[in-house]
């Protein structure tokens, strides 16, 4: 029998034992994938690219958060090993990427700096290999250059030297197999993890490079919470005890060292070292996390609130919908009052097979540069952008337009200028299209943010506020400054705590709310 016979014959005619099941299995694949030395903006465009497309994350403890964003609808496995404690084995590790490989995933094992520098990734492949896997490696920025030049040291310059080496300090047995008399002869040296066996590198030098030779040890390289510690071979062991430096740090040794003075340029940002809290849904922490860190930064992701799409939400878009086809609606501005609500109604829009044509003979308002640049993705130029992006200049604009029906798609439970603007004469209709839910935090969470204890907090809405407050007591928020967006985010903060924000940025964007934090601090230094 063919399958064209089998599938022409009705149902009912079909004998059990005839059933024929076709399963179409995807071939799975693992990407060894650098995600470099500890800046997310350092990330390769090809490691965003396979980031956005896991199915499986799989990272160490040395990956910077900030790249698990691109993986938004990936299940992410920690795997880090940090000294003295390992969540798995190197085996199993290697297990699950293939367990995982076979299930048909799309798999990444996010691995910090490159992953064919000292990071085990060549023994992975190998593993990757005798195990039939597919595996491709995505090479990431290595610790080994991007953490001196971060301190203002170039591996390489033609006054002092045109070589250097790299060597490990990652095991005794390692530091064992060095030809330290050779290492001398190359110009630079490099050593990455170093912080444990340090003294033992610096007395195997010393049987060949003079007690001042330039070095320096760079603890947490490429963050906002780098520290260098300058000196020579001699004192290089005690000073970083005193400094109580410790892993991640790379050692580097060698004359290029005296350009740290003429060239660091990473400690000069005007926000360096300073640890803020992002308080935005995960989702959209990304871009505000760049240009903190940008500015020398620290962002901290502590979502309080979350976006939720439920049912409801899509019956109250259908039945809009349904009001902006009758006739009789030419008359009405459509208000967008979010990026939020612009993304929410569009995909569920093109969902329905319907596009922006729904919105012929409408006029389009929207608060936010922000979300004028979203709905302008979709084919449409707001009619109506208030100058300064505020809800009260929205105000008075809508009251003078000879529009009478006015829509306001918008998250639930959120009013502010509805009623002045029924009082004006307008019709008002609120359409709920998503909902604004509190984000939960494990204890470990809250009491990794004690342990931080961060300098800015940071709201860009009064729920961002309310929410993050069920977790910390208001004392502890009071001892740090706060910047928020808008005087009604503002108000609340000072309701709840007595006082008014440091930084309230009065444009609704998180651009101009970096700028005015660095403006607070930067007035502040004078």
């Amino acid at each position: 029998m063919n399958l064209k016979t089998l599938f022409n014959k009705p149902e009912k005619n079909l004998d059990a034992s005839a059933e024929i099941k076709f399963i179409i299995m995807r071939e799975g694949k693992v990407f060894i994938l650098g995600g470099g030395p500890g800046d997310p903006s350092l990330i390769t465009q090809k490691a965003i690219e396979v980031l956005k497309k896991a199915d499986v994350v799989i990272y160490d403890h040395l990956t910077s958060k900030e790249l698990l964003l691109y993986a938004e609808k990936a299940e992410k496995i920690y795997v880090g090993k940090e000294a003295g404690k390992h969540t798995l084995s190197q085996e199993e590790i290697n297990e699950l990427m293939v367990r995982k490989a076979k299930e048909g995933k799309i798999v990444v094992r996010l691995k910090g700096g490159d992953p064919f520098i000292f990071g085990r990734g060549g023994e992975e492949c190998e593993f990757l290999y005798e195990n039939g896997i597919d595996f491709e490696v995505v090479p990431g920025i290595s610790s080994f250059y991007s953490v001196p030049a971060y301190a203002g040291i170039p591996l390489t310059h033609r006054d002092f030297n045109s070589s250097f080496a790299v060597a490990t300090g990652g095991s005794a047995e390692g530091l064992s197999k060095l030809d330290f008399s050779a290492l001398s002869k190359c110009g630079t040296i490099v050593f990455l993890m170093t912080v444990k066996p340090l003294d033992t590198i610096v007395s195997n030098l010393l049987k060949f490079l003079p007690e001042d030779t330039p070095c320096a040890i760079i603890e947490n390289g490429t963050t906002p919470l780098q520290r260098t510690i300058k000196s020579d071979l001699k004192n290089i062991v005690k000073e970083s005890r005193e400094n109580k430096i410790s892993p991640p740090a790379i050692f580097i040794v060698g004359e290029v060292v005296k350009l740290r003075e003429k060239l660091k340029w990473y400690e000069k940002k005007k926000l360096f070292g300073k640890k803020v809290v992002i308080t935005r849904p995960a989702n959209q922490s990304l871009e505000f996390s760049e240009l903190l860190y940008n500015r020398g930064a620290l962002p901290i992701l502590f979502p309080a609130i979350k976006i939720s799409f439920q049912e409801r939400h899509k019956k109250n878009i259908e039945n809009f919908i349904r009001y902006m086809e009758k006739d009789g609606y030419g008359n009405s501005i459509v208000v967008f009052t979010s990026q939020n609500g612009v993304k929410n109604f569009f995909s569920y829009l093109n969902q329905m097979k319907k596009d922006s044509r729904i919105f012929a003979g409408k006029k389009i308002a929207v608060v936010g540069e922000k979300t004028a640049e979203e709905i302008k993705k979709f084919g449409i130029i707001a009619d109506i952008i208030p100058q300064n992006f505020t809800t009260s200049e929205l105000l008075k604009i809508l009251k003078e337009t000879r529009e009478e029906n006015i829509f306001f798609l918008r998250a639930e439970g959120v009013k502010n200028i509805e009623d002045e603007l029924v009082k004006s004469g307008k019709n008002v209709f609120n359409i709920e299209i998503y909902s604004i839910e509190k984000e939960e935090h494990s204890e470990e969470e809250v009491k990794e943010i004690y342990n931080i204890s961060p300098d800015i907090l940071t709201f860009t809405s009064s729920l961002s506020f309310l929410y993050f407050k069920e977790h910390f007591d208001s004392e502890w928020i009071t001892k740090r400054t706060i910047a928020c967006i808008g005087e009604v985010t503002a108000k609340t903060v000072e309701k709840h705590i007595g006082r008014k924000p440091e930084i309230i940025s009065q444009k609704q964007t998180i651009e101009n709310l970096v700028e005015e934090i660095e403006r607070y601090f930067s007035e502040a230094k004078l």
